[in-house]
């Protein structure tokens, strides 16, 4: 749609962003992680930012909305209707005219109902736009902790349009979304354009992207690198402007998927299994999730676990991988109810990395208390030495899941279990990661469960995929 005469909300002019750091001896060093950034949004657009894990998509975010932290030197012009961007201004529209739904489901108070986080500024009575972002009264009644990583995401989508803004800054927005909700909160969005919001939807998901975006503005490496319609994204990408840009498209499950040689399909090495036994779980006062549910993962087979969002497949993990007890049933390690190692042999790969390392602590104590001894390990999953010297808060969620994910590669875990472990990832990164991990998988003869709603994703990578709803049993 051609919206050049629509009203201009949001223009962002050669911004740049450092960070003052200190090295040894208190000297002070800018660290530069946003070069170059161009951009516009008009009144019903919906512009799309896409990049790789750190390529500053977020920090654009925090700028827009002024909270980026004290160390934070933005340069460069910010207009919101033709204003500057000043810090009382920003204070005065964020929340207000400036929504955000944030990247992070860490967002959500722990404490509180999700129902009771999702209320009118002028009162404490509870708004419901519930049923148009997939909220029942069920979810709405359970805590954060409660949720998966789908339905946070639907509450915190519910959060931001409580105060019926005029620009809304989506931070990865959809991850972890089935294809139904999806595309439904792709029609909420839509319908919001119609009505004249501009939206800004931070994402690495090229596929989401070009469904739902008049442009999308491709960044890498904090610059600008090419601003395409969503129709130059189709066929081979002769389309696109830039190599980069190509590669990202190309690298799509359903298109080239770079990275990922052909399959080896699995052999019966007769090394065990990793095996639910008429295992079932609920929470209190909940239906179950499952019941007399029977699967097993061998050793060097890729098993592909298909379901929509908040049907107990995060649960099922986590009951395979040790963090929670069935109710009912046992979980089998190779003919074993328990591992045997201190390492427990059976090691989950988390949606949410930052719910999966201590916020204390920097990032190389994380690395020495999971014992990674090969340094070989960071190569293989595009670690920088750098990351280590951080705490989990000042990487992007892709950064933090590739720490997360190195502490599988340890010499005692026999079965890997992948909970959308690529889902916050852009495609090419997706696609390297998968093609380490299968090639890791192949040499030391691990098992993986791939849970996920991509499916053409689970279709490239398992030596089988099974349907969620066809095991659970309720």
């Amino acid at each position: 749609m051609n919206r050049a005469e629509d009203p201009l909300l949001l223009e962002v002019k050669d911004f740049r962003l450092s960070f003052l750091q200190y090295k040894k001896a208190w000297e002070e060093q800018y660290v530069q992680v946003v070069n170059k950034l161009d951009l516009s949004i008009r009144k019903g657009e919906i512009v799309a930012v896409i990049g790789a894990s750190g390529s500053g998509k977020s920090l654009l975010a925090d700028a827009i909305l002024g909270i980026l932290p004290s160390n934070a030197r933005p340069e460069g012009e910010l207009f919101f209707k033709g204003e500057m961007l000043t810090a009382d201004r920003q204070k005065a529209l964020r929340g207000n005219e400036i929504a955000l739904i944030p990247q992070s489901v860490q967002s959500l108070n722990p404490l509180i109902k999700a129902g009771k986080q999702v209320k009118r500024n002028t009162g404490s009575r509870p708004v419901q736009p519930w049923g148009k972002v997939g909220i029942t009264e069920e979810i709405a009644g359970r805590y954060p902790f409660e949720l998966s990583g789908g339905m946070a995401r639907r509450v915190l989508t519910a959060t931001a349009l409580e105060s019926d803004p005029e620009l809304i800054i989506a931070d990865e927005p959809t991850p972890g979304l089935d294809p139904t909700v999806l595309e439904e909160t792709i029609g909420h969005i839509r319908d919001l354009a119609g009505r004249g919001t501009g939206i800004m939807f931070i994402t690495h998901d090229i596929s989401t992207a070009i469904k739902i975006a008049d442009k999308l503005v491709i960044m890498d490496e904090g610059r600008t690198i090419e601003t395409a319609d969503s129709s130059a994204f189709s066929g081979d990408g002769k389309k696109l402007k830039e190599a980069y840009t190509r590669r990202l498209w190309k690298a799509l499950p359903q298109n080239d998927f770079t990275a990922i040689p052909q399959r080896i399909g699995y052999q019966d090495r007769g090394k065990g299994e990793l095996k639910a036994d008429g295992i079932a779980y609920r929470y209190e006062r909940g239906s179950y999730l499952f019941k007399n549910l029977d699967m097993a993962i061998k050793r060097g087979e890729v098993v592909g676990l298909y379901g929509i969002s908040g049907s107990g497949k995060t649960t099922l993990a986590q009951v395979l991988a040790g963090y929670r007890n069935p109710l009912e049933g046992k979980v089998k390690i190779e003919g074993q109810s328990k591992g045997v190692s201190k390492v427990h042999p059976v090691q989950l790969i988390w949606q949410h990395p930052e719910r999966a390392v201590n916020p204390r602590w920097k990032l190389k104590k994380v690395w020495k208390e999971a014992g990674i001894t090969n340094p070989e390990i960071m190569r293989t999953l595009g670690i920088r030495p750098e990351w280590l010297e951080r705490y989990p808060s000042e990487l992007s969620g892709g950064e933090l899941q590739r720490i997360c994910l190195a502490r599988a590669f340890h010499p005692s875990v026999k079965y890997i279990i992948a909970d959308e472990m690529t889902t916050m990832l852009d495609a090419y990164t997706q696609a390297s990661i998968w093609d380490a991990v299968l090639n890791h998988a192949n040499e030391q003869s691990i098992g993986i469960l791939a849970i996920s709603h991509d499916g053409p994703l689970l279709e490239r990578i398992s030596s089988r995929v099974i349907e969620y709803e066809s095991i659970r049993n309720v």
